[in-house]
C-alpha cells in the first residue's frame, strides 16, 4: 500500500503541457463536486445525478411490497433490515435507485471499471446451436437494468495529451496474490522509470497527430497511443451494481489506481451507505 507521499502522481511533463492546447477531448469543464482519486489533477469522479427518492427507503419498500407494505419514513429498524437483504444475498431491492457518475480516468482503469453492469454477469446465448450477439435479447430482456456506460470516442474526437504515470513503481510479488503489487523499494531508479515512460508515450502521442496530420483517419492513428491515456465516460448504474462494484474494487488486492476510483465512488455515496448500514470494511472484506 502506498504512503501518502508515493500517492501523490505526477501526469505530464512540461513538454506535454505545453503541447495540450492543440486537441480536444480532454477540455470538457470538471463538474463541481469532483474528487480527485489519484492525487493528480487531472483525473477526476464526479456524482452528476441521483434519482430524487431516498435509496434507503426505496429499498426496505421494494422489499416490503412482497407483503403489500409500505413506509414513508426510515427508521432504525429499516437500516438493518436493509443491511440484511444485502448480507443474506437479497439485492433485488437494491435495483431501483440509480446514479450517474462522470470519470475521468485512465483508459486501463476503464477497461477493469466497464466489467461492472448490474452484477458484473457477461453472458452468452446460443439460438439453433449457434452462439449469437446478446443484442438479439436486448430488445425483450434489459439484461444490464439500466446500467450504461458512454465514453469519449476516439474516432470522432481527437485526443489531449493528458497521461498517468505512477509516481512510485510496483512489483509482483515473487509468490503469493499474482493479483498484488507491492512498491519497489527504495533505491530503484523510480524518477528515471518515470522518465523513461514519459519519454516513450510523448513520442508516441507526436506519432499520432504526425499520422492525423498526413490525413489518416483518426480512429486509425489512435491505435498506438498507451493505456494510460485519459478518457472520460459516463456510468449510470444502480445501487446494487455500485455495491458489486465497490466489493470487489475496494479489495486491497485490487489494482492500485481503480481501488482509489472505488475509494472515491464509496465516499460521494458515503452518507447513503451508511444510511443503509453498509460500512466500508464490510465492502473491503468483499461483502
Amino acid at each position: 500500500m502506498y504512503d501518502e507521499e508515493s500517492r501523490r502522481v505526477n501526469t505530464m511533463s512540461e513538454t506535454t503541457r505545453e503541447i495540450r492546447p492543440r486537441s480536444r477531448a480532454a477540455l470538457l469543464e470538471t463538474p463541481d463536486g469532483a474528487c480527485f482519486p489519484l492525487d493528480d489533477g487531472v483525473g477526476f469522479l464526479a456524482l452528476v445525478d441521483r434519482m430524487r427518492s431516498d435509496p434507503a427507503l426505496k429499498v426496505v419498500n421494494a422489499a416490503r411490497i412482497s407483503y403489500n407494505k409500505e413506509k414513508l419514513t426510515f427508521e432504525e429498524g429499516d437500516r438493518k433490515l436493509a443491511g440484511f437483504l444485502w448480507a443474506h444475498g437479497h439485492t433485488s431491492p437494491y435495483r431501483h435507485s440509480f446514479f450517474t457518475f462522470h470519470w475521468k480516468a485512465p483508459l486501463f482503469v476503464f477497461r477493469q471499471a466497464f466489467k461492472y453492469q448490474v452484477g458484473s454477469t457477461w453472458r452468452e446465448y446460443a439460438a439453433d446451436g449457434r452462439s449469437i450477439s446478446v443484442e438479439a435479447f436486448d430488445v425483450m430482456f434489459d439484461t444490464d437494468k439500466g446500467c450504461s456506460w458512454n465514453e469519449i470516442s476516439g474516432r470522432y474526437v481527437q485526443w489531449t495529451p493528458e497521461f498517468y504515470v505512477p509516481l512510485r513503481m510496483r512489483a509482483n510479488p515473487s509468490h503469493g496474490n499474482k493479483q498484488a503489487s507491492v512498491e519497489l523499494p527504495q533505491d530503484f531508479d523510480h524518477e528515471g522509470e518515470r522518465r523513461t515512460m514519459i519519454a516513450e508515450y510523448e513520442r508516441a502521442f507526436e506519432l499520432y497527430e504526425e499520422r492525423i496530420a498526413r490525413g489518416v483517419a483518426k480512429e486509425i492513428a489512435r491505435i498506438l497511443l498507451p493505456q494510460n491515456l485519459y478518457t472520460q465516460a459516463y456510468w449510470t448504474v444502480s445501487l446494487q451494481g455500485v455495491l458489486h462494484f465497490l466489493s470487489q474494487r475496494l479489495k486491497p488486492e485490487a489494482q492500485y489506481e481503480i481501488r482509489c476510483y472505488a475509494g472515491a465512488v464509496y465516499e460521494l455515496l458515503k452518507e447513503d451507505l451508511d444510511h443503509l448500514g453498509i460500512e466500508r470494511a464490510t465492502l473491503e472484506a468483499g461483502g
